[in-house]
């Protein structure tokens, strides 16, 4: 079957929209540390968005939908009596939209404290993007990767070796599975349990092997794998999983985007996760550690996705026009 293909960026690209400009302390983006939470519009990412903000956070969310986002961010700020909550639009899929928000972030806050990455999708059919990749690897992982690619540097810049700069990837529960790094676009079979048993391990693999090209850095990356939780995500599950998820599943397992927020926040803002770099936590029922399978273990491993991903950013960025990368608006 061929795949479908998603409109070009170009019809639908937004640059940023931000806050009105009331702020603390009269500073252009007011004294506090900031950070940026991809998926923040809605379900776990805007709870962690609002864990952030009431802890004095500069706040900067991003997503799809622009009038979603201007809501959110609007909410956010009204909740958590916090100005410094700003929305920027990105579909983090497309990698030039990717460059583009890295552009905007970095010139708008050259240091970063907290990046959390939460967005996310599970389509149950084969699309491509206009770059050409297969969308659910690219919003769940090569977008994660390209981004993190570009603003990593900002997230030094803010960590000092007493509190480093944390980075923290929110993924799916799965392990085991395998990186078809000959076929990501999964052109051959593809299926919605192989999509995602392909970018839960490619996210897993990632966190480890930066983890260890960081070195003495001033950063931590850490991994929170997540079980079923009732959000927006599942808008795009296959018929299949629509009719599975809520009567065999949900009565046992289906958490609460609140709850698994709280253990994001644990590993973003607590005490106790000062330092710990390239660990992977789960959390279905309740939080807890997990250990790495074979594939997220293996140094080989994570330098040969690292390349494969180098690879299909750049090749995505060279079938998008440059203009896509504008400076804050």
């Amino acid at each position: 079957m061929r795949a479908a293909t998603l409109p070009a960026p170009s019809d639908r690209f937004t640059p940023v929209v931000t806050a009105p400009s009331g702020r603390r302390g009269g500073a252009p983006f007011g004294p506090a540390k900031v950070s940026l939470v991809t998926g923040g519009t809605d379900g776990v990412g805007k709870a962690i968005a609002r864990g952030l903000a009431d802890a004095g956070f500069t706040v900067a969310i991003v997503g799809r939908d622009a009038a979603k986002g201007l809501a959110a961010a609007e909410a956010l700020r009204r909740a958590s009596g916090n100005a410094e909550v700003f929305f920027l639009q990105a579909d983090l899929g497309v990698m030039a939209e990717v460059e583009a928000l890295a552009d905007q972030v970095l010139e708008r806050w050259p240091q970063l404290h907290r990046i959390v990455l939460c967005a996310g999708i599970v389509r149950g059919r084969r699309t491509l993007t206009p770059e050409g990749v297969e969308s659910n690897f690219a919003v769940n992982y090569l977008g994660r990767f390209a981004l993190v690619r570009r603003l990593l540097s900002a997230l030094a810049a803010g960590g000092t070796p007493a509190q480093a700069g944390r980075l923290v990837l929110i993924g799916g529960a799965a392990q085991g599975g395998r990186i078809h790094e000959g076929d990501p676009n999964l052109a051959k079979g593809f299926s919605t349990l192989r999509a995602v048993a392909q970018f839960c391990a490619a996210n897993d693999a990632f966190a480890l092997e930066l983890a260890r090209r960081i070195g003495q850095a001033p950063v931590a990356v850490t991994e929170l794998k997540l079980g079923v939780v009732r959000t927006a995500i599942r808008r795009e599950f296959p018929l299949w999983m629509k009719l599975v998820v809520p009567i065999l599943i949900d009565p046992f397992l289906a958490q609460p985007a609140e709850e698994v927020a709280r253990s994001a926040l644990r590993l973003t803002l607590d005490d106790e996760f000062e330092g710990v770099s390239g660990a992977l936590y789960r959390h279905i029922r309740a939080f807890r550690p997990l250990a790495p399978d074979k594939l997220a273990a293996d140094p080989a491993a994570g330098r040969r996705l690292w390349a494969l991903s180098d690879a299909m950013v750049d090749r995505a960025l060279s079938r998008t026009p440059s203009p896509l990368r504008r400076s804050p608006t």
